[in-house]
């Protein structure tokens, strides 16, 4: 039996285990240029090589094992149509609002006073992430700015997207209809990886999105997309303002700011807008048909 026919009726315990060692021996070998690498920028390579080896090869690789196609297993043999992407840049700009509500929201959470140990270590995360996001926004020119939204953009959003949605959402959803579980299982996991917990929530939302453009659509460039502009934005708000947390765009719906009442004006147009868009536009066949869940 072909290596790929016997991972194809694999367990999903079995395809996640592959996945993980893939992952590992990702991390292992991204790790070796990383001993010898030195100086300003080394942060930033840092990020491609991690994007590279621990998300984006073994995505690819567990592709070909699991489906024997990559690129049709990944859904990624069919180019996005210009509605979708544009539909896209609309929900994000109109979900704005609420979603800084949200942030403000998540960040305001306290715990009782009996976990203020865990409260404390969380909070010790999200600062080191804080400052580690902050030294690489530190733009200094604009091919810096250029090779940022590469590593931010670009590659994290190709490389989260094909192992969360690409990879995982596909395998936990197998040949049934689980579609709902493994879309908020992977959103989960997708959010939880981070050690952001002040960011867990918009996250998971924005997760969620991601992985039912997936199930509408059948292709994984959408959640590409969607992923590479939102975190291409904050590099843009960084390079255009010099500061990529404090900017109008951040306040706009804020409990604080004049425009409070936007945030839900903003959640009432974006639930009518993305039901629109799942009728009209992301649930509609591509010309090139798509594949089934277990990549044939």
């Amino acid at each position: 039996m072909k290596l790929t026919e016997y991972f194809r009726h694999s367990s999903i315990g079995v395809k996640l285990i592959v996945l993980l060692l893939l992952i590992l021996c990702g991390v292992f070998v991204a790790a070796i240029p990383l001993l010898f690498v030195r100086g300003p920028h080394a942060l930033l390579i840092g990020m491609y090589l991690q994007n590279i080896g621990m998300f984006i090869l073994p995505a690819w690789f567990a592709a070909l094992l699991f489906w024997g196609n990559a690129g049709r297993g990944l859904h990624l043999d069919k180019a996005p149509r210009l509605v979708d992407l544009l539909c896209i840049v609309v929900l994000y700009f109109v979900a704005t609002p609420m979603f800084n509500r949200l942030v403000e929201w998540n960040e305001s959470i306290t715990l009782p006073a009996a976990f203020g140990h865990i409260e404390a270590w969380m909070r010790q995360q999200e600062e080191a992430a804080a400052a580690v996001t902050e030294q690489i926004l530190q733009i200094k020119s604009f091919p810096h700015f250029l090779a940022v939204i590469l590593g931010i953009g670009v590659l994290t959003g190709m490389g989260e997207e094909m192992i969360f949605r690409g990879i995982l959402q596909q395998t936990v959803q197998g040949k049934s209809h689980r579609a709902h579980v493994a879309v908020w299982i992977c959103a989960f996991l997708f959010s939880a990886i981070h050690l952001q917990f002040y960011g867990f929530f918009p996250r998971l939302l924005l997760g969620a999105f991601f992985g039912y453009l997936l199930v509408w659509s059948g292709n994984l460039w959408l959640p590409i997309f969607g992923h590479l502009f939102n975190n291409s934005m904050v590099v843009c708000m960084a390079y255009f303002t010099g500061n990529a947390t404090d900017n109008e765009l951040e306040a706009l719906g804020t409990a604080q700011s004049p425009t409070a009442w936007l945030a839900w004006v903003s959640l009432v147009v974006t639930a009518l807008l993305l039901y629109l868009f799942y009728k009209k536009v992301f649930s509609k066949p591509y010309k090139i048909k798509g594949i089934s869940s277990d990549g044939r």
